[in-house]
C-alpha cells in the first residue's frame, strides 16, 4: 500500500448499523435507561446528551434555554460583540433557579421606563426597589409589571411600588418548598429571603418553581441555574470574550476553529489556562484524527469536539479536500483516549441528520452529540421564518460560509479579505419544524431505542458494548431526515 494513504476504511453514520445484541430492558422509557452524561472535565453532568451548535441560525439565548430546560445544553455563538453575548449567556443563567440570589435592583428614582428597559435585559418579571444611591442589602419595596401599567412611563417606582412594610418575606434559610406554600396562602408570586438583619439574601418566585416542576430533568449547574456554554475563537479579542462569559458563570467555553490540529489551539490554550487564570473549562476542536484528539488533551483541554466536514451546511471536503467521515473520526478519537485513567470527554460535532445517528456516534465512543441544521428550522433559533411558496422557512448557514464571513468582518472578528476567500460553508433556507422540544423528544426516543436493542443503560454501557455492521455497498440507504 501506498505510504500516502492512510490504512482503514472511512465510516460515515450511513454506513454502519448497530449490531443487535442480548437485552434486559423491558422498556426504552422506563428508569432502567439514564441518558445522563459528562460533556467537559469539571463541567455538571446533563441529562441528555445533546447540545445546539454555536452557530449564529442555531444558538442564542433561546436555543440555550430551551436546551437547557430539556435536559441538554446550547453552545452560544460567538458572532456578536462580546458584550452581546456575555448579555446572551446571563439571560439563560437568569432565566430559572432555585433562589434568585442576585435579584434584578434598581432604586426608588428610577423610573417606570427605566425598569421596563431594564427588564427587557433581564425578563425577571419584577424589580427590588431600594432607597439612596447603592444598594446595600436594604430594600423598601418591590414593583412588578403588573404595577407598571397604572401610571405614566415617567413615574417613580416609589410610586407605584408595593412598600416593605406590606411585603411578605421568608427567613434565610426556608426551602423552596416552604417558600411555595407561603406564596400559595399568601396568593403572591414572589417572595424575598432576609437574614436576620432585614437584608435581602435572595428571592423565591412560582415561575422558577413551576419550570422546576415542568423540567425536572432539566440541566442545572450547582447553584441550580440553567446551566450553558459559549463559543470563543482565537483572535486577540477572545482573550476579553472568555473572562467577560466567565463572569457571567459560563459552565462551558468553546474553543471552536475549523481545524484543531493548528497551533493557534495550543497557544490560545495555553494563554487562557495559564495566563489568564481562566477556572471554565474549555472544550476544543475540531479535531478528526488521533494525532489531532492526543495534540487537543496534551495542550490542557477539559473536553474534545470531533467532526471536519460532516455538516449538512460545511463544504470543506469539496473545497478543501479535507476530512474524516465521522464515525471513523470518533472511533480514532476514542482510542486514542482508551488507556487514559480519566479520557476527555468527547463531543460529536455534525453530520446529525436522523434519530439513529445519535445512537451510532455515542456507540462509537462519543459522550454528546452536537447539532446544527436540524436545530436551524425550529422556532428557538434565531430570525424569523419566511414564506416561500407558501411554505415557512428559517435561514443556516454555515460558520465558513461567505455570508457568516461579513457578519465576522462587522464586529471586527476577522481580517481575511473576502476577495481571496474560498467559502467552506454553504447559505441554504431549511423548513420551519416549530419547537425544538419535539425535535429533541425524538431524537432522545431514537436513542433510548438503541440502547435498548444494545443492552446499555447508560451512555458509557453504550460506548463499551455497541458493536457495527458495516452496510454493504448493494443494501440500500433508508436515510429518514426528521420532519
Amino acid at each position: 500500500m501506498n505510504e500516502k494513504v492512510l490504512p482503514g476504511q472511512g465510516l460515515g453514520f450511513a454506513n454502519v448499523l448497530l449490531a443487535p445484541q442480548r437485552s434486559d430492558i423491558r422498556s426504552r422509557f422506563g428508569d432502567q435507561i439514564d441518558l445522563s452524561t459528562t460533556i467537559a472535565h469539571g463541567v455538571p453532568q446533563i441529562h441528555l446528551p445533546i447540545i445546539s451548535a454555536n452557530m449564529d441560525t442555531v444558538t442564542e439565548a433561546n436555543m440555550a434555554i430551551a436546551m437547557a430546560l430539556n435536559g441538554g445544553i446550547g453552545v452560544i455563538h460567538r458572532f456578536m460583540t462580546v458584550e452581546d453575548q456575555a448579555q446572551e449567556v446571563a439571560r439563560v443563567k437568569g432565566y430559572m433557579r432555585t433562589i434568585e440570589d442576585d435579584p434584578p435592583l434598581l432604586p426608588e428614582t428610577a423610573t417606570i421606563a427605566d425598569a421596563q428597559l431594564f427588564l427587557n435585559k433581564r425578563p425577571r418579571g419584577y424589580v427590588i426597589v431600594y432607597q439612596g444611591p447603592l444598594f446595600s442589602g436594604a430594600f423598601s419595596g418591590i414593583a412588578t409589571t403588573r404595577d407598571f401599567l397604572v401610571e405614566q412611563p415617567d413615574a417613580p417606582l416609589s410610586l407605584i411600588m408595593t412598600p416593605r412594610e406590606q411585603m411578605v418575606t421568608v427567613p434565610q434559610g426556608t426551602t423552596l418548598e416552604d417558600a411555595v406554600g407561603i406564596m400559595t396562602n399568601h396568593r403572591i408570586e414572589k417572595v424575598p429571603v432576609v437574614d436576620g438583619d432585614g437584608k435581602l439574601v435572595g428571592v423565591y418566585t412560582l415561575k422558577d418553581n413551576e419550570l422546576f416542576q415542568r423540567f425536572p430533568h432539566a440541566s442545572l449547574d450547582r447553584e441550580g441555574r440553567l446551566m450553558v456554554g459559549a463559543a470563543i475563537g482565537v483572535q486577540p479579542n477572545d482573550r476579553e470574550r472568555a473572562h467577560a462569559l466567565e463572569n457571567a458563570h459560563c459552565d462551558l467555553l468553546v474553543l471552536d476553529i475549523a481545524h484543531g490540529g493548528l497551533d493557534y489551539t495550543g497557544e490560545m490554550l495555553n494563554v487562557l489556562k495559564n495566563e489568564g487564570g481562566i477556572r471554565t473549562p474549555i472544550s476544543a476542536g475540531n479535531v478528526a484524527t488521533r494525532e489531532g484528539a492526543i495534540y487537543v488533551r496534551e495542550s490542557g483541554a477539559d473536553g474534545v469536539k470531533v467532526g471536519v466536514g460532516p455538516g449538512s451546511v460545511c463544504e470543506t471536503r469539496n473545497v478543501a479536500g479535507a476530512g474524516v467521515p465521522q464515525i471513523t473520526a470518533i472511533l480514532e478519537v476514542a482510542e486514542a483516549f482508551a488507556n487514559d485513567s480519566q479520557p476527555l470527554p468527547l463531543i460529536a460535532d455534525g453530520g446529525v441528520r436522523e434519530p439513529g445517528d445519535v445512537s451510532k456516534a455515542i456507540g462509537a465512543g462519543a459522550d454528546a452529540v452536537m447539532i446544527g441544521g436540524l436545530f436551524a428550522g425550529t422556532e428557538e433559533s434565531p430570525g424569523e421564518p419566511i414564506t416561500v411558496e407558501g411554505t415557512l422557512h428559517k435561514m443556516v448557514r454555515g460558520m465558513a460560509s461567505a455570508d457568516a464571513l461579513e457578519a465576522r468582518k462587522r464586529i471586527g472578528d476577522t481580517s481575511t479579505d473576502p476577495r481571496k476567500y474560498a467559502p467552506e460553508g454553504k447559505t441554504m433556507l431549511t423548513p420551519y419544524r416549530g419547537r425544538v422540544e419535539k425535535i429533541l423528544h425524538e431524537l432522545a426516543s431514537g436513542l433510548r431505542s438503541g440502547m435498548s436493542y444494545v443492552g446499555a443503560h447508560t451512555i458509557g454501557e453504550m460506548k463499551e458494548r455497541a458493536r457495527f455492521y458495516r452496510v454493504s455497498p448493494g443494501v440500500p440507504e433508508q436515510r429518514r431526515p426528521l420532519q
